[in-house]
C-alpha cells in the first residue's frame, strides 16, 4: 500500500535507428526523452532526461547474441543539482521460436556513472506473439509481453531488489519501419523502501 503512495508517472518516447549489414554483427542507435507527468499523488509535467545510446552486438550460434553499448543521459540542463549519467552496458541474449512464439532471454550487466557509482543485475524473460497470423508482416500487429528482474547495488548504497512487467504492441508500416505503443510497471527497492513506477512508452524503430 505504501508503494502505490509511491507512484510516479512517465511517458517515454523514443526512435531508433538498427543497422544489420550481411555479417554477425549489427548496431542499434537510439535517442529517447524521458518525462515526469504524475508525482506525489497530483499531475505535473517535467522533463526528467534526454539519452543518447549505443549498441553494438555479435550473433554467437544460431539463437545467441552478445552485445556491448554505452548510455548518456543529460541531465544537469533540466536539474543543476544531478549529474549526467554515463552507462555502460554488457549483455547475452538468446531466443528461440515455438510455431508462432517467439521467446527470449536476456542476461544484463550495467554500470552507472553518476553521483554515485552503482552496478545491476538483470534478467528479462519476453514472449512476442504475432496478431495476424504465423509473423508479424506488413501493416500487421505483434504483441510482447516481458518480466525483468533487477538487482542493485554500490559501494555507498544497500542492495535493493525490483521488478518491472511490460505489455507493448507494435505494428509493422513497412519492411523496415515499426511503431511500438506499451507501458511499463516497475516495483522498485521491495525489500526496504518500496516504490512504483509506470512508463508510457512510445518507440519508432527504423531498419537499415
Amino acid at each position: 500500500l505504501q508503494a502505490q503512495k509511491n507512484l510516479t508517472g512517465f511517458v517515454e518516447p523514443s526512435i531508433s535507428l538498427n543497422i544489420k549489414p550481411e555479417s554477425p554483427w549489427s548496431y542499434n542507435f537510439t535517442i529517447a526523452n524521458r518525462d515526469i507527468l504524475y508525482k506525489k499523488e497530483e499531475f505535473d509535467t517535467e522533463v526528467k532526461h534526454i539519452e543518447l545510446a549505443q549498441y553494438t552486438s555479435l550473433n554467437v550460434g544460431l539463437y545467441g547474441k552478445l552485445t556491448a553499448g554505452i548510455r548518456y543521459r543529460f541531465i544537469e540542463m533540466f536539474d543543476e543539482h544531478k549529474d549526467n549519467e554515463i552507462r555502460l552496458v554488457e549483455q547475452y541474449s538468446y531466443s528461440t521460436k515455438i510455431k508462432t512464439l517467439k521467446a527470449s532471454h536476456r542476461f544484463r550487466i550495467a554500470q552507472r556513472f553518476r553521483e554515485r557509482t552503482t552496478h545491476r543485475l538483470r534478467y528479462r524473460f519476453l514472449v512476442d506473439i504475432p496478431l495476424n497470423g504465423q509473423r508479424s508482416d506488413v501493416k500487421e500487429f505483434s504483441l510482447s509481453l516481458s518480466t525483468e528482474s533487477v538487482f542493485e547495488t554500490g559501494k555507498e548504497e544497500k542492495p535493493s531488489l525490483g521488478q518491472r512487467l511490460t505489455s507493448s504492441l507494435s505494428y509493422q508500416i513497412s519492411s523496415n519501419t515499426k511503431f511500438k505503443f506499451g507501458v511499463e510497471y516497475r516495483y522498485r527497492n521491495y525489500t526496504q523502501t518500496p516504490r512504483t513506477e509506470l512508463f508510457l512508452l512510445t518507440g519508432l524503430s527504423l531498419s537499415l
